[in-house]
């Protein structure tokens, strides 16, 4: 599944091709991945004036103040295509470079200028709904901050920490915590700020917040400086070209290697059913 780098990746390259254009028809597919199809008119001919991403949703901001959100679940892809380029991104099927729509395609979005949206996904767990500012609130009203944001400081993770008994890598992967630190970049944060992750959250100190705080703000922009992490081709672009981070990766998915800081033959454990690299030496 996308964490917030990769989700930020589609959305940047998708941004100039969407800004000021309107959807002249939509043609659904699959109903499962568009729950609201009596909605539709709310975004038909409507300029798209902003295009947002918030935790792993992407939002579509039309003129008239309605929204159209976009949740990738675990392989979805926006793809937008017109006679010269093709943008946006996804998890990869056999047919993100061959002509769309393809065989996995849920919803045609035909625009202004003739051009194209596709939402593709095998699996059909993502989805996008037309949603009016008070349904976008209802959406967003359990969600943390997003990590790499201002609202997230150390004053702000103490308060969700400091009552909480659960290992630190489980309670900063809650988005009701905060956003943006799946397993790849919870991993990386908290080998950068030398904390075990099995530790209990409560007993934190005040700078080992601000670390996990000040490493978690590095990683996920230099993350999405790199256009997020790609492994085995999982995650792409609408080129068909992953993200680079996965080179700058220290700890996850390194289980059994040697530690680049210490030489420390790195560990694996369970946390909440997901794996967890960490070194014992250097992390403590």
């Amino acid at each position: 599944m996308p964490e917030l780098p990769e989700v930020e990746t589609v959305k940047n390259s998708l941004r100039e091709f969407l800004l000021g254009r309107k959807i002249s028809s939509i043609e659904i597919l699959r109903p499962k991945s568009f729950p609201f199809p009596e909605k539709e008119n709310f975004i038909l001919n409507q300029e798209i004036v902003d295009f947002r991403r918030r935790a792993k949703f992407l939002d579509l901001v039309f003129a008239n103040n309605w929204h159209l959100l976009t949740h990738l679940k675990m392989t979805g892809q926006l793809l937008y295509q017109n006679k010269k380029n093709l943008a946006g991104g996804g998890h990869p099927t056999a047919d993100v470079l061959q002509q769309l729509p393809g065989k996995h395609t849920r919803i045609i979005y035909t625009f202004d200028n003739q051009s194209h949206l596709y939402f593709n996904d095998m699996r059909v767990f993502g989805w996008m709904k037309v949603l009016n500012e008070t349904q976008l609130k209802q959406e967003y009203q359990k969600l943390g901050p997003d990590a790499n944001t201002e609202q997230f400081t150390a004053a702000y993770l103490i308060t969700k920490t400091q009552k909480r008994k659960q290992p630190i890598k489980q309670v900063i992967m809650d988005n009701e915590v905060c956003c943006g630190l799946g397993n790849i970049y919870a991993a990386e944060t908290l080998f950068a700020a030398g904390i075990d992750p099995r530790r209990s959250a409560n007993l934190m100190t005040k700078k080992e917040v601000i670390k996990i705080v000040t490493e978690a703000k590095r990683i996920l922009n230099l993350a999405i400086s790199k256009r997020g992490t790609t492994f085995d081709g999982r995650y792409l672009d609408g080129l068909g070209q992953g993200g680079n981070f996965e080179s700058f990766l220290q700890i996850y998915n390194h289980e059994g290697d040697r530690c680049k800081k210490c030489g420390t033959i790195i560990q694996n454990v369970k946390l909440g059913g997901r794996s967890t690299c960490f070194c014992a030496h250097c992390q403590i």
